[in-house]
Order: structure tokens, then C-alpha cells, then sequence
């Protein structure tokens, strides 16, 4: 087993320019899919916006009226004159009017852009949960299921955190800068080039960090999501990773993804944590060389006092919104790394589309007929080769073989998990193509090699889904599969919880399936090597607990036990996706053929 399974740690950005231009683009990319996806969420951000631009603009003002109050104080001084108290007292409630504006503004920024954003990560987690059901099987045997989870979590929740909240700062933040010059200079064009100058070198390396930055934020949301799937894959799978003593194998992927997300995290934000430092020290910067260039304009008669102190504020208000651009910028790479992943789910291609409305019997009987069917997982690897067959509805088809021969996949294509690439699967005379894919489902019970059982009760787990189930309805699926008195000696009878855990057994576990489908009721069922995990006397238990929830259904049998299946009306062996015989079980023992070498190699030991 490779130390890294999850590919080589990210290469540093110092690489060819073109690789960060095209991780530029994409999340640029990425972040302007995402305002086109928000829809009418757009208006709410574009609300927000508007209020930050005029809590921006109100602020700007102010220093203009900061300079009238140290003019006016400071001719007095001058004048050796009494200061107008009533005019400064006008200017000073004018200014305050100004700043509580801005503040209220700030205010309803704050509380609409927020909230929108979470709405937005709400409306994400809605449209992946849904389009995790319209994604087919194939996609989530090549995924990993930490990984989606973590897409569905993780990555909706950065961007209802910082999409909205990132946008809102940029643009506030650009407005404030770039108005805090226009006033520099409309106050004073000398004093605006000296005050300016910081700034701009500021701006500058910031952007170049920024930049820098970009791989190491996409490499961030890559190694979380690596990190939940090992996590996921470990601890579902404990005992086994116990048995075989691969605690230290686990422990050194884990090291190895861990250390690698830390890289990653921490290279990030060691470049994003440098910019308000730098930040501040430009912005100290402006303070010096205001003081000292405004002194020297003062002691030449260049300028008042007044444009010192104005000059004071904008230098904060041009220094300090750079700042929050960077951070947008950092929330928005994090965002654009995290709506990339999630677009790259929503993109995937979805099953077929549902046909047109068909006319659906009100019962269904269970006739069932295979028309010349093919499938391929991969194209051009086919891996059914014209299987034909009709099935009477009632008959009891077990269907055998060595693994890999294709049984289980003639059941996922017989319930519309998978499409065939050609041919057709009829039920009642209707294809199952013309039908809902949910009404198809409908009609199967069907039970796994590997139960799974839920975090719930017993009750629970049985009713699954139906409504309206009584407990005799319960009480009789568990005399029916025998595990009735199991559940009653439980402390909580039917509302003992229970899950996918050990508490029981994998005989137990299999009979509350079966007991699953007796209360689902559907006119067939499939059942997959529902006895290949127990032992023979609980074997014998659960045999006839199929017997019963057979009788009267039409059900496909797949078994590698070959004596729980030798009263089948009919058994079809199959191998390399074909059926090569087909047949009773007393037919198939006289024919001689590959059942009876299958029969025979089980069954060596008691000869």
C-alpha cells in the first residue's frame, strides 16, 4: 500500500506562472458560476452591497468636517479670538448625523449579507442532497464517501461563511479606498501623492501574495476532503482494520494527509496572516509621512491644520480597506476552492431522464421478461452478453455462478440502478425505461449480503419507510422471519435502539432485513446472498423465513449457497455474463454441466 494514497502534496506556487494564471481562472471562474447560481438570492447581496457602499461613503465624508472643527479651533487660536462654539457645536452634530448613518448602514449590511450567504449554503446542501439521487450507482462506487460528505458539509459550509460577507468586503473595501483618494486629493494633490505612495506599494505586495496563495487554499479543501474519507473508511471498517492489524498503516496514511493538510493550511494562512501585519505597518507608514511632510507644508504656509488631521483619518481609511481586500481576497480563493468541488458533483451526469408518463397498472403481477439485454460498466468492456429470459409471475429464479460471473448485476439492472445499453427489461409487458424509476423500486423488496440496519429502534428499522405500519404488523415480520423472541427478551422489546454497530449478530441482522421486506410487501423480491455471512443453523432460520416471504412473489434468488436454492422453479447459471445452463436442480445434477461441478465442489467433504 502506497504512504500517500491520496496523491503527492501540493507543489509549491512557485512554479511556472501559467499553472497560478489557470488556478486564477478557475476560481474566478468558480466565483462568478456561484453569484449566477445564488438567483434571487442575488438581490439580497446586491442590497447589501448598496448599504455598504453609502456606510463607506458617509465615512469618507467626515474628515472634511474633522477639518472645518481644526480649522476653526485652530484660527482662533491664531486670532486670539473666542472659538464659535455654535458653529463647531452645528459641524459636530452634523458629523455625528453622518457616522450614525454610516454605523445604521454598516448595520443592515451586516444583518442582510450573513444571513443570505447561510441561505445560499442551505440551498447548496438542498441541491447536492438532491442530485446525489439523480446521480447513478457507478458514481458512487468510484467515489469516496468521506470525500462527498465532506463536499455536502465542509465545503457548503465555507461558502455560506464567506461568500456573501467576502463579496460585500471587497467591494465596500474598494470603495473606501478608492474614494479616500479621490478626497486626498480634492484636499490637497501635493499631500495626496505623499500619503497615497505607502498604500500603493502596499496594495501591490499584497496582490503578489495573494496570488501566491491560491494553490495552497485549493490544496486545503483537496486534503479536508482526503482526511474525512480516510477517517470514514477507517473507523466504518474498524474491526477489520483490528483483525489484520493495520492500525499502524491507518495511523501513517492518516500522518501523511494530516501533515499535509497542515502544510497546506498553514502555508495559506501564513501568507493571508502576513497581510494585515504589513498592512499595518503601511499604514504607520502614511501616519510618518503625513506628519512629517504636513509639518513641513505647514511651517511653509502650505496648508492648515486641518488638512493634517483630515489627512490623518484618510490615510486610515485608504491603508486599512487594502487590508480587507487581502481578506476577501482569502475568503474568496477558499470559496472558489469550495464551490469548485461542489460544482464538480452537481456537474456530474445524472442517469437518464425519467420517461413520459406511462399508464401504470394498478397491480402488478410480477411477470418479468429479459429482451436481448447488454451492460457495460466500462464501455467496450461489456459485462452481460444478450440475456434473455421470460419469468411467470409467482416462480422462484435463483440465479448462480462463480463471483464476478454477473448475477448481482442482472439484479441491479432488473430494479433500474443501472441502464442497459441495449435491450429491454419488461415487467407486466410495460419496459421498465417507460416506468418512474421510484415506481420500479417500489415493487421489489430486497435484501443484502451486508444488512444494514440504522441508528434507531428495531421498530424503526423494520417500518423504514412505510406509514401507518401497526405493531401486530411488526410483531407478526418478526414470528415470520423467528426472531420474535430475541426481540421480546431485548430490555425495550421493539424500541431497543440499535445500528450499524455490533450488537447483533449477522444472523440477526439478516432476519430484521427479511422482516424489512415482509412489511414493505411488494409483489417481488431479491434476494443476494442473503444467507452467505451466518452460520447453518441460523442458515436454516433464515431459509425459511425466505421460504415464507417468497410464497406468492415473484423473487430472483442469487446464492452461492447451493443448498438453499434447490427448490427453485427454475435456476439459471451464469458465467462470464452469460447463461450457460438453465434448468431445475434435479435437471441440471443429470445434465452434468458446470452446476453439477458447482454442486458438487460444496458438497466434496460430505462424500
Amino acid at each position: 500500500m502506497s504512504a500517500d494514497p491520496y496523491g503527492p502534496v501540493p507543489s509549491p506556487p512557485a512554479g511556472p506562472r501559467w499553472a497560478r494564471r489557470t488556478a486564477t481562472k478557475n476560481l474566478n471562474g468558480a466565483v462568478r458560476r456561484l453569484f449566477r447560481y445564488m438567483g434571487s438570492y442575488r438581490r439580497s447581496i446586491l442590497l447589501g452591497i448598496v448599504f455598504a457602499l453609502l456606510s463607506s461613503a458617509l465615512a469618507l465624508i467626515g474628515p472634511q468636517y474633522l477639518e472645518q472643527i481644526t480649522d476653526l479651533i485652530a484660527g482662533s487660536i491664531r486670532s486670539e479670538t473666542a472659538v464659535d462654539l455654535v458653529r463647531i457645536g452645528g459641524i459636530v452634530l452634523l458629523l455625528l448625523g453622518l457616522y450614525a448613518l454610516s454605523i445604521l448602514f454598516s448595520y443592515l449590511q451586516h444583518l442582510i449579507v450573513p444571513s443570505t450567504s447561510q441561505r445560499l449554503a442551505n440551498k447548496l446542501r438542498q441541491d447536492l442532497s438532491a442530485k446525489l439521487d439523480r446521480l447513478p450507482l457507478n458514481y458512487f462506487t468510484g467515489a469516496n464517501t468521506g470525500d462527498l460528505m465532506s463536499r455536502l458539509t465542509n465545503d457548503a459550509d465555507t461558502i455560506g461563511e464567506s461568500f456573501g460577507p467576502g463579496i460585500t468586503m471587497f467591494i465596500s473595501s474598494l470603495t473606501m479606498v478608492a474614494g479616500a483618494l479621490i478626497m486626498m486629493v480634492y484636499t490637497d494633490p501635493r499631500m495626496a501623492l505623499v500619503a497615497a505612495a505607502p498604500g500603493v506599494f502596499g496594495f501591490l505586495l499584497i496582490f503578489g501574495l495573494v496570488r501566491r496563495s491560491q494553490p495552497y487554499f485549493i490544496g486545503q479543501q483537496r486534503d479536508l476532503g482526503a482526511l474525512n474519507g480516510l477517517v470514514q473508511e477507517v473507523y466504518y471498517a474498524l474491526d477489520i482494520v483490528r483483525a489484520y492489524g493495520g492500525e499502524r498503516t491507518s495511523k501513517d496514511r492518516f500522518t501523511v494527509i494530516n501533515e499535509r493538510l497542515w502544510q497546506s493550511g498553514f502555508r495559506a494562512r501564513f501568507i493571508s496572516g502576513m497581510m494585515p501585519r504589513l498592512m499595518g505597518f503601511v499604514n504607520n507608514l502614511g501616519y510618518v509621512t503625513v506628519c512629517v511632510f504636513g509639518s513641513m507644508m505647514i511651517i511653509d504656509g502650505s496648508i492648515g491644520y486641518g488638512v493634517i488631521v483630515a489627512f490623518i483619518v484618510y490615510v486610515e481609511q485608504f491603508t486599512h480597506p487594502i487590508g480587507q481586500i487581502a481578506d476577501s481576497f482569502s475568503d474568496l480563493q477558499s470559496v472558489g476552492a469550495a464551490a469548485e468541488r461542489v460544482f464538480e458533483v452537481l456537474d456530474a451526469p445524472e442517469m437518464d431522464p425519467e420517461p413520459d408518463a406511462v399508464a401504470l397498472p394498478a397491480h402488478i403481477c410480477g411477470e418479468v421478461e429479459f429482451r436481448d439485454v447488454r451492460f457495460s460498466y466500462v464501455p467496450g468492456q461489456e459485462i452481460i452478453h444478450g440475456f434473455s429470459q421470460h419469468v411467470a409471475a409467482g416462480q422462484k429464479i435463483a440465479i448462480v455462478g462463480p463471483t464476478g460471473a454477473g448475477k448481482s448485476t442482472i439484479a441491479n439492472l432488473l430494479m433500474r440502478f443501472y441502464e442497459t445499453d441495449s435491450g429491454e427489461i419488461l415487467i407486466d409487458g410495460i419496459p421498465t425505461r417507460r416506468m418512474p424509476r421510484n415506481y420500479v423500486h417500489s415493487l421489489f423488496c430486497m435484501v443484502m449480503q451486508d444488512s444494514w440496519l440504522f441508528p434507531g429502534t428495531i421498530r424503526e428499522n423494520i417500518v423504514y419507510a412505510k406509514k401507518d405500519v401497526s405493531d401486530e404488523t411488526v410483531r407478526a415480520a418478526c414470528r415470520a422471519v423467528e426472531i420474535e423472541t430475541f426481540v421480546e427478551s431485548l430490555p425495550q422489546g421493539l424500541d431497543t435502539p440499535v445500528g450499524d454497530t455490533d450488537e447483533l449478530s449477522a444472523g440477526q441482522r439478516q432476519q430484521l432485513a427479511l422482516a424489512r421486506a415482509l412489511v414493505k410487501d411488494a409483489p417481488m423480491i431479491i434476494l443476494d446472498e442473503a444467507t452467505s455471512s451466518v452460520d447453518t443453523r441460523t442458515e436454516q432460520h433464515i431459509q425459511r423465513a425466505m421460504d415464507r416471504l417468497t410464497a406468492g412473489r415473484t423473487s430472483f434468488v442469487i446464492a452461492h449457497r447451493l443448498s438453499t436454492i434447490v427448490n427453485a422453479d427454475l435456476i439459471l447459471v451464469v458465467r462470464d455474463g452469460n447463461v450457460v445452463e438453465k434448468g431445475t436442480h434435479q435437471e441440471l445434477l443429470k445434465a452434468h454441466g458446470f452446476y453439477r461441478d458447482l454442486f458438487d465442489s460444496q458438497f466434496a467433504d460430505c462424500n
